[in-house]
C-alpha cells in the first residue's frame, strides 16, 4: 500500500474514532443530564448558609437547624407527596425565619435571616450509605447574615432530616417513600454506591456527577463573564 493510501486510511480512522468518543460524549451527557433530572424530581432540600466560619456562626447555625427542623417536625404533613411537601414547606418560610431570628437574638447576633424556596445547585452529599449526586434541587435555602460560612445540607422530602434530625438515619420508612418515587435503577444508584462490587453503578453515578459538575462550572463562569 502507499503512502497516500495509507495517509488517507489513517485519516478515515481517526474520522471514525472521533465520531465514536463524540458519541460517547453525547451519550454520556444525555444520559448524566436526564438522570439527575429524575432524581432531582424525587428530592426537597434543606441548605442552611451561616454566616460566616466563625466558630460563633457555625455553632449557631447548628442550633437554628435544630430549631426548624423541631418545628417541622411538629407540623410536616404525615405521608405528604413531594408536591404536598413543597407547599407545606413553601408556606412555612416566613415561620422559619422568624425561628432561625429568635435563635440568633437569644445567642446574642442581630443578623439578618432570608429564607427561600428555589431550585439551587447542591455538591455530590452523602448520607449514610445514601449518595445524591451534584446537581439542582429544589431547596429550602436559609442564609444567615452574609451567607458566607460552611453550609449544612438535608433532605426534607422524603423527611430524612424530619425523621430523625439528631443521627440522620435512614429510616425504613424514609427509604420506601424515597424508592417508591423513582426508578429502580435510579434508587440503586443512590443506594448502592457504598456497596462492593458495584463497579456499573459506580460508573454510572460518576457519569451523572462529572457531567453535572461540570454544568455548574459553565454555569459559574458565564455568570461570571455576564
Amino acid at each position: 500500500m502507499s503512502n497516500k493510501n495509507k495517509g488517507k486510511v489513517f485519516g478515515k480512522v481517526v474520522r471514525l474514532l472521533t465520531a465514536v468518543l463524540a458519541l460517547m460524549l453525547i451519550t454520556c451527557i444525555i444520559y448524566g443530564t436526564v438522570t439527575q433530572d429524575q432524581i432531582a424530581d424525587s428530592v426537597v432540600r434543606l441548605h442552611i448558609v451561616a454566616n460566616s466560619n466563625s466558630e460563633a456562626d457555625q455553632e449557631v447555625k447548628l442550633k437554628i437547624r435544630d430549631a426548624i427542623l423541631e418545628h417541622v417536625a411538629k407540623e410536616y404533613p404525615g405521608g405528604a407527596t413531594k408536591e404536598e411537601a413543597a407547599r407545606f414547606l413553601k408556606d412555612n418560610l416566613s415561620e422559619i425565619e422568624g425561628i432561625a431570628s429568635s435563635v440568633l437574638r437569644e445567642n446574642g447576633l442581630n443578623d439578618m435571616v432570608c429564607a427561600n424556596y428555589g431550585v439551587y445547585p447542591f455538591p455530590t452529599k452523602e448520607y449514610g450509605n445514601l449518595m445524591l449526586p451534584a446537581g439542582d434541587y429544589e431547596a429550602v435555602r436559609v442564609e444567615l447574615g452574609e451567607a458566607k460560612g460552611e453550609n449544612w445540607w438535608c433532605i426534607m422530602f422524603p423527611p430524612l432530616c424530619v425523621a430523625d434530625a439528631s443521627s440522620l438515619k435512614l429510616d425504613e420508612e424514609v427509604m420506601s417513600q424515597l424508592k417508591e418515587g423513582m426508578s429502580y435503577e435510579n434508587y440503586r444508584l443512590l443506594t448502592e454506591m457504598s456497596g462492593e462490587n458495584n463497579t456499573k453503578i459506580t460508573v454510572k453515578f460518576r457519569i451523572v456527577e462529572l457531567v453535572e459538575n461540570s454544568k455548574m462550572r459553565l454555569a459559574e463562569l458565564f455568570s461570571s463573564l455576564f
